[in-house]
């Protein structure tokens, strides 16, 4: 008999793997939840090969980056529209931050990724460093964009419901899931931050995260690559910039805030001296694991119920990688995933 997959949650995480298992040609439904948000829908959507912190790769860039341009460019063909924006990111420099730079330029595994060093001013109303690193091989993906018309091309298709989901709906039959009507073999929680209330996975050690981003206006500032000096300034077109983020693991919630406001205009007025005016302003929960890992696998008890989660702040770069281990896991016998994700860490 066919396999049946019952996906939940169609954010970044259920959109890729549901694409991931239309390609492969296996049999699936999502289930859309229209009353809840998604941090997707808010998410600045910004992928960046480094840790700059350390100034070290960003965890298992060399693998996950080729699969992700793959991706969201096969993406761009099958729904006709550009999603993927590659753009270089300037990073402003004190000068105990140059040294280490410099270091990792010589040391030559970071070719593929840091341009160089430049000491020129980037750009009008850009206040002055010491120095300026350019990174290649970032830029974002418009994930409201992308979900929407994944979310129109799924919908055409009959492959996906909108409805509100209640775990108290979901029954075991003769080895099969079942939910209105619906049978499967295997249900795939796909839920965001939504999973610290999972009955299944309450051994999970999820640390949801709240940020806060904004949109601006300012017509002299340049929109030909990202600066990151404390906060992120991302040209999303016609003038706009995405600023951000905060960090909030106290306030679980979704609502926008005056202290985060402050916080990132402070930040944005100290790295640009350019008028601008505030267009949006939003608020998101991350779904953020302790370890800071993805969680693939299905439950050590319920061999029929799995999850697919914990992207993160890295969700662009990442969920195109492992939304194809996560097929190939539910797809292949004893296809083995990497310890590093696999749910087995927590039991």
């Amino acid at each position: 008999m066919e396999k049946k997959f019952l996906i939940i949650g169609q954010g970044i995480a259920g959109s890729l793997l549901a694409y991931e298992m239309y390609k492969a040609g296996l049999n699936f439904t999502i289930v859309s939840c229209p009353d809840k948000s998604k941090a997707s829908d808010v998410a600045a959507g910004m992928y960046n090969p480094l840790v700059f912190k350390r100034l070290t790769k960003s965890w298992m860039v060399d693998e996950v980056l080729p699969v992700m341009t793959k991706m969201y460019q096969d993406l761009e063909s099958e729904l006709e529209h550009q999603f993927l924006f590659p753009m270089d990111i300037i990073k402003p420099l004190v000068e105990n931050e140059t040294k280490m730079w410099e270091e990792r330029i010589e040391e030559g595994h970071f070719s593929d990724y840091i341009v160089g060093l430049g000491s020129n001013s980037i750009g009008k109303g850009i206040k002055d460093f010491n120095a300026y690193g350019r990174v290649t091989n970032s830029g974002y993906v418009h994930l409201e964009k992308l979900l929407k018309k994944m979310r129109k091309f799924f919908k055409s298709k009959g492959l996906l419901i909108d409805s509100n989901f209640d775990y108290k709906d979901v029954g075991f039959i003769d080895g099969e899931i079942t939910w209105h009507g619906i049978s499967a073999e295997t249900i795939v929680f796909c839920e965001g931050h939504y999973a610290t209330e999972n009955p299944f996975f309450k051994n999970l050690s999820f640390n949801p995260t709240k940020g806060e981003v904004l949109e601006i206006e300012c017509k002299e500032l340049p929109e030909d690559y990202i600066i990151n000096k404390n906060l992120f300034v991302m040209p999303v077109g016609k003038h706009r910039f995405k600023v951000g983020s905060t960090y909030d693991w106290k306030n679980y919630n979704e609502e926008i805030t005056i202290a985060a406001r402050t916080n990132m205009l402070a930040r944005l007025d100290a790295l640009i001296s350019l008028p601008y005016t505030v267009l949006n302003h939003w608020a998101g929960i991350r779904p953020t694991v302790a370890d800071r890992r993805p969680v693939l696998g299905t439950h050590p008890l319920h061999k029929h119920v799995a999850i697919f989660n914990g992207l993160g702040t890295k969700g662009v770069m990442l969920a195109p990688y492992f939304a194809r281990e996560m097929v190939r896991f539910l797809s292949v016998n004893d296809y083995p995933l990497a310890k590093e994700v696999d749910i087995k860490r927590f039991f």
